[in-house]
């Protein structure tokens, strides 16, 4: 940890040379003060948690369509990953960064969405699942936290945005990644709301794709911390009820985790 929050200190992420390049090409003919691209998710949680940084998401009020004519010329290679929900990777020098246009979400189905995009920052915060990933930071470090995620994740609590029954129902893979989350930052006691909520809508994993309940399910495994799930009576319970397949999952305590 103290490795980590010296480098945050002298090389924090958001200075490298590519991040520079990058936001030089989407801030061209900005307005002053006007934020035009922010990191967002994982990137800005695990920043601000001194946790290694392996994807680089962020988040812009421009385009698809927009992005790939500001990019054109550039050295950056263009990816479509996720057209319809808004989302590009550019690439360069072995380095990826998912950019994705700022949007709501007006049509879920417990799978999919439809979504409208927006240049809306606080209408984009209201549609992402937990408050920890709703925390942007701009190219010079400073935080835009509209959902007081910030205080979640120094308290280690894992709350939906919003109502938590409403977040479950747009996506029933926000169970999975509810586990995912309370496992790694080792929540020790969960909201009864948000229990209580998961529990109405377990039987929605049902209508998951397998791939997307098995990616879910590798990150878990992946956890060096996961023996944590024994310690949250709640999540531990959830997680043997929806995979009945784990039913002896206190073994786990046998295994020597690296």
């Amino acid at each position: 940890n103290l490795f980590y929050k010296i480098k945050k200190i002298l090389f924090p992420f958001y200075k490298s040379k590519d991040i520079k390049k990058l936001f030089y090409i989407l801030e061209k003919g900005k307005k002053k003060d006007n934020h035009v691209a922010m990191f967002v998710g994982g990137c800005v949680r695990k920043f601000l948690n001194n946790e290694t940084i392996d994807d680089i998401d962020i988040a812009t009020i421009f385009s698809p369509k927009e992005l790939k004519e500001k990019f054109k010329n550039s050295e950056f290679k263009i990816i479509d990953t996720g057209i319809e929900h808004g989302s590009v990777t550019m690439i360069i020098n072995s380095n990826k960064f998912e950019i994705t246009t700022l949007r709501k979400d007006i049509k879920t189905d417990g799978r999919h969405a439809e979504v409208l995009f927006t240049d809306n920052w606080q209408q984009d915060s209201e549609r992402r699942d937990f408050t920890i990933n709703a925390i942007y930071m701009d190219r010079k470090g400073k935080i835009y936290d509209p959902q007081n995620g910030r205080y979640d994740l120094k308290k280690k609590e894992i709350k939906f945005v919003g109502e938590p029954a409403l977040r479950i129902e747009e996506d029933y893979l926000r169970i999975i990644r509810f586990i995912r989350f309370s496992i790694h930052y080792n929540c020790k006691q969960s909201d009864s709301k948000i229990i209580e909520a998961i529990r109405l809508n377990l039987n929605g994993v049902k209508n998951l794709s397998k791939e997307r309940i098995l990616s879910e399910l590798y990150k878990i495994f992946k956890l060096k911390n996961i023996i944590n799930i024994l310690s949250n009576k709640d999540i531990k319970n959830i997680f043997t009820v929806t995979f009945p397949e784990f039913k002896y999952l206190d073994r786990i305590e046998n295994f020597n985790y690296l």
